[in-house]
């Protein structure tokens, strides 16, 4: 049973963590454009 929880817990962190990396990335590509990044919206405002 453990065991089974460990792999929902990882499966869980693995769920929320891409997006948000991939998020972070994006944000820093903008940055370096000289842009803002808006989370609310998902795209960079230059």
């Amino acid at each position: 049973m453990n065991l089974l929880a460990v792999i929902a817990a990882v499966v869980f962190m693995l769920v929320y963590a891409v997006p948000t990396l991939r998020g972070a990335h994006k944000a820093e590509d903008c940055a370096a454009e000289g842009g803002r990044w808006v989370h609310s919206e998902g795209f960079c405002e230059r």
